[in-house]
């Protein structure tokens, strides 16, 4: 195994959760769902996800100096399937709100407003690292991606 397709099998198992990237743009906010997303360091709180050079939203999200990250819930499996597809456009359901100014999903289970720190380039990706401004957190079940299928880590209790 070694072509493109069986790589990126390898990749999916990975079982990760799912998160939606919003930055504002021209048309109201734009979002893309990533599995990318970690944390670099606690002090100074720092996190990164990573931008595919072919994406749709490169323009975008490739300049943008501020940007939320929503950690979707298991209810938000629709919105995720809608801003993974190429060419999904802003949100006309009203799912986004504000935290600290920067767009971001109602109801998500943990959700950070970030400043651009840096930016590298590796790859066919764009590496973006961010500085945590706000954040905050719910209670709720998570949606999680694994091998190509969408699945529900739930809470204990």
């Amino acid at each position: 195994m070694d072509g493109e397709q069986d790589y990126r099998r390898a990749l999916g198992a990975f079982a990760t959760g799912v998160a939606l990237i919003t930055a504002d743009a021209p048309g109201g906010p734009a979002g893309l769902v990533v599995n990318s997303f970690t944390s670099v360091s606690l002090t100074p709180r720092l996190v990164l996800w990573c931008l595919g050079d072919r994406s749709d939203r490169f323009a975008t999200f490739s300049v943008a100096e501020r940007w939320g990250v929503s950690i979707l819930a298991d209810s938000h499996q629709a919105l995720s399937a809608r801003f993974a597809q190429q060419g999904s456009t802003a949100s006309q359901d009203n799912v986004f709100e504000r935290l600290a100014g920067a767009p971001v999903v109602d109801g998500a289970i943990a959700r950070f407003v970030c400043s651009t720190r840096d930016r590298l380039t590796m790859g066919d990706h764009l590496v973006i690292v961010g500085a945590v401004e706000a954040f905050d957190t719910q209670s709720g079940d998570a949606l999680t991606y694994f091998r190509g299928r969408y699945g529900v880590a739930r809470t204990e209790g």
